[in-house]
């Protein structure tokens, strides 16, 4: 695996744990979410730094994603 492609994917899992961490003893409902404009940055922002994370990965390797999947994506409805 490409050096930066591993970096990228440090990137990507940090933010997660980061956007998990900010739920701590937090309820989990979007209503209160939704008005909790400070949370909801950071949610935003992390998301942004995996999207830049995964284009960069995207730009060394076009393939990445699908050769490393073993399924096919399936958003949530």
């Amino acid at each position: 695996m490409d050096d930066y492609i591993a970096v990228y994917l440090y990137d990507i899992k940090k933010a997660i744990d980061e956007v998990e961490s900010f739920f701590v003893d937090y309820p989990m409902r979007y209503d209160i979410f939704e008005k909790d404009y400070l949370r909801r940055s950071a949610v935003e922002r992390k998301a942004e730094i995996m999207g830049e994370a995964i284009n960069r990965i995207l730009k060394i390797q076009r393939d990445f994603i699908t050769t490393r999947t073993t399924q096919p994506f399936r958003p949530r409805s």
